[in-house]
């Protein structure tokens, strides 16, 4: 039997942008929430892998938009385990409105990691077992791939990570890079054109105090309009993150 989880979301005011529409960070929390519900209703709760010093990673997410829900609407949210293979997780997301039909579908990958030694574990057989591990993925053969060429560069920007934007890790919270991500996307696109599509990469952690440097590029084909952020280490010249956005009329 497939172990979905299923959790009804108000879209509130404040998770809403300009045009009273759903900001991607705001969905991303969504689905961090109701990924927390499901686990711990498979009996994994935050509390219990933090005492044994483990706990989840995003490396990557997908997410395929045919609208974003307005303010005040009911939305339907379900998530579920896709895929585990050794120290690796798939997470699949939904999203349904009021009639049924269904307007998001994302795809997600997890490592499962040692917090003291900050590094991946192999996922125990039960936990496999408490998820029910294996139905059919949201996103059918998603690779995660990010975009060869990035474009002409728009912008540059530079700051530092505060204490509020990081998590129970200790390190920059994957929500923020998409609110940073979406404040690089030009003011006439934002507002004259509708998302579709959403990717983002993280590759190496950020902590509170690093100032991290964010360069954006655009590119235009078929009439559709992406943006490309990249998120660079100042001190080291790493790349912690990358996150690529569609835009249609």
């Amino acid at each position: 039997m497939e172990f979905k989880f299923d959790k009804k979301q108000e879209i509130s005011y404040y998770a809403a942008d300009n045009r009273l529409r759903l900001t991607v960070s705001a969905l991303m929390a969504f689905f961090q929430d109701i990924a927390i519900e499901h686990s711990d209703s498979a009996g994994y709760t935050v509390k219990r892998l933090s005492d044994q010093n483990r706990g989840w990673v995003i490396t990557n997410y997908h997410i395929v938009i045919d609208r974003m829900p307005e303010c005040g609407e009911s939305i339907v949210f379900r998530t579920w385990s896709s895929g585990i293979k050794h120290f690796q997780a798939e997470r699949s997301y939904t999203a349904t409105d009021s009639h049924g039909k269904e307007i998001i579908k994302a795809a997600s990958r997890w490592i499962f990691m040692d917090l003291e030694k900050r590094a991946p574990v192999a996922i125990p057989p039960e936990m496999d077992e408490a998820y029910n591990t294996g139905a059919r993925p949201a996103v059918e053969g998603e690779k995660y791939r990010m975009p060869k060429e990035k474009g002409e560069i728009i912008s540059s920007f530079e700051l530092e990570v505060t204490r509020s934007q990081t998590d129970t890790n200790g390190h920059t919270n994957n929500t923020q890079y998409a609110a940073w991500a979406s404040d690089m996307v030009p003011e006439d696109i934002y507002n004259e054109y509708e998302i579709c599509d959403f990717k983002i990469v993280f590759r190496k952690e950020s902590r509170r105090g690093d100032r991290l440097v964010l360069n954006t590029y655009k590119s235009q084909r078929d009439g559709i309009i992406e943006i490309f952020t990249e998120f660079l280490n100042k001190e080291s010249g790493v790349v912690c993150s990358e996150a690529v956005s569609l835009w249609r009329r």
